[in-house]
């Protein structure tokens, strides 16, 4: 009775303790959850592009199904350079099908689409995990991790070819683990390949199950699955070589990127600022000590995973997105760190548990600050959605069917004719040469635009640094829409700039859709002041 009523003293003593760090992580991974959430409910029905540049990417598209061609000629209208990898533009052309079928708006379909990717990943993140540990509770606070990373939150819809790649890649991955490396495992190569198809910076499973094969010295092994993942890639280029003559021009066009390595580093540490890398690093430590083949396996995966994306991040179209591999591959390893960082506090002091529990609140509370914010400002989005979505509407029936230029993608394609969709890639390209923006400038010098339309303050370089560095345009397009237009009205957060001739009967309509017009001198040919 007396050793029951001790062993019973030290259990009462310890499930506080256990709570307290456990149950706390636990609760912060839930607000971030719920932040996800609200995010990806919120993009669904966003009647806006989610983020820059969905409808570049959806004018793709469309010109795939209608015309047939990922790769047409991008020295004419819409300018546009296919920067995805062929798979990016099959799979989400199946969506965007069907809700033409449907009769529904295709970025609908297509963001449903990018939802689903990221579950399956999410789902595969439960298999994975379960296959390692052989524990149902450790796989779910796994899937818990996978989905609390904030950066996760305003990225769950936007139309870009991450998810897809990533859930082939942990397909792959498992795949590999299910056969345990046995000849079956061709198709995770052929999986791995199809990532690469999707997007090329998918290198971290590939060059970690070739090492894992090499270190193991089942060289032939490491040589068939090499075999059939070149043969996946280079075939799939090939059939579309085959299919799109100027495929390689597009490749060519982005072969020579623009690198910035300040803003580089400043998104490596909002992606190792996360909760999930320092309790990953303590599963590392502990893969590392048990030695267990698979988890080193993945432990090399997620290495790799964290080494590629600190890489490709230095050029300059690189965004938190590059760091989603990295992230959703360390929550594997983040909950038998956390599990393991509960077993040590209950085998340690009180004080010693409490300095835990404080370097932890260290850590999360700025992650519960930002799902604070965010959760704010989402609010205020749902506040106002319905009169900002009229506004939008308004606008968009003054607008289209008009010759116009824009540096929002959203407004491009409301063009008779779109041009330049996606503005910040051809500046990248244009620094690189392999770009001319000289027609388009020609064009805004004879005033062919009905109007164009700009952020606020946006022709102010001094105001506007652009993305990294890196501005929407070249100076010689802002010279020439300085001298050939001026500012008429300010919608929200909207310039919109009319010609200096001409043109002047659609003022009274921007104005009649809540468009406060801009003071500017009387020109005889404009018709308005």
């Amino acid at each position: 009775m007396r050793h029951e009523a001790w062993t019973a003293g030290r259990i009462v003593k310890a499930m506080p303790r256990k709570a307290l760090l456990g149950g706390s992580v636990v609760a912060f991974l839930l607000a971030g959850a719920l932040c996800i959430a609200v995010g990806t409910a919120l993009g669904l029905a966003n009647f806006r592009d989610v983020s820059y540049p969905d409808s570049a990417t959806l004018l793709r598209l469309g010109e795939f199904i209608r015309l047939g061609h990922i790769y047409p000629a991008i020295d004419r209208p819409p300018y546009l350079v296919s920067l995805y990898g062929p798979l990016t533009y099959v799979f989400l052309a199946v969506p965007y099908r069907l809700a033409q079928a449907a009769g529904i708006t295709p970025q609908v379909l297509v963001r449903l689409g990018i939802v689903g990717a990221l579950c399956l990943c999410v789902f595969l993140t439960f298999m994975i995990s379960r296959r390692l540990y052989s524990s149902r509770p450790m796989a779910w606070l796994c899937a818990l991790f996978a989905v609390s990373a904030l950066p996760l939150a305003s990225w769950t819809t936007q139309i870009r070819g991450d998810f897809l790649a990533l859930a082939l890649s942990l397909l792959s991955l498992y795949w590999f683990l299910l056969t345990n490396g046995r000849p079956r495992s061709i198709g995770a190569a052929i999986c791995a390949g199809m990532a690469l198809l999707v997007k090329q910076t998918f290198l971290a499973v590939p060059i970690a199950i070739v090492g894992w094969l090499v270190y193991r010295r089942r060289y032939k092994d490491a040589f068939l699955w090499s075999t059939a993942l070149a043969l996946t890639v280079l075939g799939g280029y090939a059939i579309a070589w085959w299919r799109e003559p100027l495929m390689l021009k597009h490749i060519a066009a982005l072969r020579h990127p623009v690198f910035g390595y300040g803003q580089a580093l400043k998104i490596l540490g909002n992606a190792v600022s996360q909760p999930v890398v320092p309790l990953a690093v303590i599963g590392g430590f502990l893969a590392l000590w048990k030695r267990t083949p698979e988890r080193l396996l993945y432990l090399i995966y997620c290495m790799v995973a964290w080494l590629v994306a600190s890489l490709t991040i230095t050029q300059v179209g690189g965004a938190i997105n590059y760091f989603f591999e990295p992230l959703v591959a360390s929550a594997v390893l983040a909950g038998p760190g956390l599990c393991e960082l509960q077993r040590k506090a209950n085998r340690t002091p009180i004080l010693v548990t409490a300095m835990l529990f404080v370097l932890l609140l260290r850590a999360f509370v700025p992650m519960l600050l930002g799902e604070l914010a965010y959760l704010r400002t989402s609010y205020a989005n749902v506040a106002d959605y319905q009169v900002r979505k009229t506004k939008w509407e308004s606008f968009v029936s003054t607008v289209s069917g008009r010759r116009l230029l824009s540096t929002y993608p959203d407004v491009t394609v409301l063009s008779t004719t779109p041009e330049i969709p996606d503005p910040f890639l051809n500046s990248v390209l244009e620094l690189r040469g392999q770009w001319n923006s000289g027609p388009v400038v020609a064009e805004i010098n004879a005033g062919v635009y009905d109007l164009i339309v700009i952020a606020k303050g946006e022709a102010e370089a001094h105001k506007n640094d652009g993305y990294r560095g890196i501005r929407n345009w070249d100076d010689g397009m802002w010279r020439a829409l300085k001298r050939t237009y001026a500012l008429a009205c300010v919608s929200q957060d909207m310039e919109i700039w009319l010609p200096n001739r001409g043109s002047g009967k659609i003022l009274p309509r921007l104005s009649g859709i809540g468009c406060m017009a801009v003071a500017r001198e009387a020109d005889s040919g404009s018709g308005y002041h």
